[in-house]
């Protein structure tokens, strides 16, 4: 029996909504009706109905007005028939788990005679999750061990055929997880578009031929109508492109696993924490300042705030900027207008590269670049739709060009050595090679610790970089504090070379000839007596 008196739903917050939800009451079997608000609001809410028939489920989901919910308010909403609820529920559906809890439940149909009511706990619940997820993955692996066999077999028009079953598995789990239901009716083209209002990211994955459809799709039909395999565009590339979409797939199905095993062993629904949230690094005023003064010099894609130095009376922060024409030049500009805002209060150690660069030089730098470009760090973005970089798994770190980096920086300091040792106290040019030395250690050090050649930046942020690769280096401060001038200014102002009569003493030499020593003897230890190179080598 149909109940046609006025219903409220206080927690939506939304009248359009309330006002959907009351006709829709009056005129359909409404069992259910369970709401989930997201927090932030940036994260999109969800409103699950559980309702009788399933023709009525269907012909609701396509109503234009839950594209104008989802775009104006920022809430999914999802019609699924009481018996396919039901149905996902009892082999423990982690969206049905998470979605439909009792803490959810705005509105329940008094005459219903089989509502949906969850009470196991996360202990009884969990074999079934692990069940579920095990039976992805198992199906997962069947389908792509098929593709590698048919790759090896040189089977190119059954290799499209079976990545194009391996992608279609994957594009059902995620609207499964996303949505509580499938939709098998839809072809590849709209499987993707239907997705996009859960997964925005998704768009990263796929080409597009047009505004609505995609390269893969022409490509999977193509590979039907060939009747030979003579017949397909093979190449071991095509393949390959096949395998980062389908990977990028995989990780979304994985994350989102993860998310919703998180979320449903909370249970907080009435003040939702997002477990997933990435912004762990704290926007407070001084890191306002810093974004707002990088994109008025540059236009950064993204900056990522990775380390930060916290002493008695200064604080230090590590950034790194994807960004096109932030040379180093420009990057001298940004530090001195942050220390001028600053009132010295505060150091930046800035780094820069494009993203085509990071790509292209993942083979040598990975290591260094995958422990800084991690949400966590991520403090500005330009665009939630920025292409993602396809990382070496496995990637295997290599020191490979270390000799072209020590054999300078050693030959240096023998020839520093050389002259500081000579009878006559002849130091022309020795403040130059004193510069070069440091320079070379520095990049050198940080190549050796980190995976990672920094460009010819300053001295200073070459030293801040070596702190960074390792604190310990910090010992050696007390040598640059009791240099007799400023000591970066000094080694900047010789990066240039000088048509002029040197100023230099014994005394300022034996400083200077007590860092090199020191330098290049934490160097030979790491690089030597590390094994990183071999004596011979050296």
């Amino acid at each position: 029996m149909k109940t046609s008196k006025k219903l409220s739903y206080p927690k939506l917050e939304n009248e359009f909504l309330e006002n959907i939800l009351g006709q829709l009451v009056n005129q359909y079997t409404i069992v259910q009706i369970f709401f989930t608000k997201q927090e932030p609001p940036s994260l999109n809410s969800h409103l699950v109905i559980n309702i009788c028939e399933k023709i009525d489920a269907e012909q609701l989901q396509q109503k234009k007005w839950i594209t104008k919910v989802r775009d104006r308010y920022q809430i999914n909403v999802y019609f699924i028939y009481s018996g396919r609820l039901h149905h996902r529920f009892s082999f423990g559906h982690p969206f049905i788990e998470f979605y439909c809890q009792p803490s959810a439940l705005i509105y329940q149909n008094e005459d219903s005679v089989n509502p949906l009511i969850i009470k196991r706990s996360w202990k009884k619940y969990s074999k079934k999750f692990n069940v579920f997820a095990e039976c992805f993955y198992h199906d997962h692996d069947l389908y792509k061990s098929q593709v590698k066999n048919l790759i090896s077999e040189g089977a190119s028009k059954s290799v499209f055929t079976s990545y194009e079953r391996l992608i279609v598995h994957d594009l059902e789990y995620l609207e499964e997880l996303y949505s509580g239901s499938t939709s098998t009716s839809l072809d590849l083209n709209e499987s993707i578009n239907n997705l996009i209002q859960y997964i925005p990211e998704i768009q990263k994955c796929f080409v597009k031929n047009s505004r609505s459809k995609y390269y893969l799709a022409d490509l999977f039909a193509k590979a039907k109508e060939a009747t030979t395999d003579d017949d397909v565009i093979h190449k071991n590339e095509m393949y390959e492109a096949l395998g980062i979409a389908e990977q990028n797939l995989y990780c979304m199905i994985e994350k989102r696993f993860g998310e919703l095993k998180k979320l449903i062993k909370k249970r907080c629904f009435e003040k939702q924490e997002v477990l997933y949230l990435n912004d762990n690094v704290a926007k407070d005023e001084i890191i306002d300042i810093t974004i707002e003064t990088i994109l008025k010099s540059v236009e950064a894609e993204q900056i990522y705030l990775y380390h930060q130095i916290a002493n008695h009376d200064k604080t230090t922060y590590y950034l790194m900027l994807i960004a096109v024409g932030a040379g180093n030049d420009k990057l001298k500009l940004i530090n001195q207008s942050l220390k001028s805002k600053m009132e010295g209060k505060y150091d930046f150690v800035l780094i820069s590269h494009n993203r085509s660069w990071i790509q292209n030089s993942l083979y040598q730098h990975q290591s260094f670049f995958s422990k800084i470009i991690q949400n966590k760090y991520l403090i500005y973005s330009s665009s939630e739709y920025l292409p993602e970089f396809h990382w070496e798994i496995p990637h295997n770190p290599s020191h490979a060009d270390l000799h072209f980096y020590y054999k300078p920086a050693k030959d240096t300091a023998m020839q520093f050595f050389k002259i500081v040792e000579g009878i006559k106290e002849n130091y022309q040019g020795l403040d130059s090679l004193f510069t070069l030395f440091f320079m070379s250690f520095c990049r050198t050090y940080i190549f050796c610790k980190t995976y990672y050649l920094p460009n010819y930046l300053s001295n200073q942020t070459l030293w801040q970089l070596c702190l960074y690769a390792d604190s310990n280096m910090r010992k050696y401060n007390y040598l640059i504090e009791q240099f007799w001038t400023d000591f970066f200014p000094y080694l900047d102002r010789h990066m240039n070379l000088r048509h002029d009569l040197s100023k230099l003493n014994k005394e300022k030499v034996d400083q200077m000839n007590t860092i090199v020593e020191k330098l290049m003897d934490e160097l030979h230890n790491l690089v030597i007596e590390g094994g990183l190179l071999n004596s011979e080598q050296d």
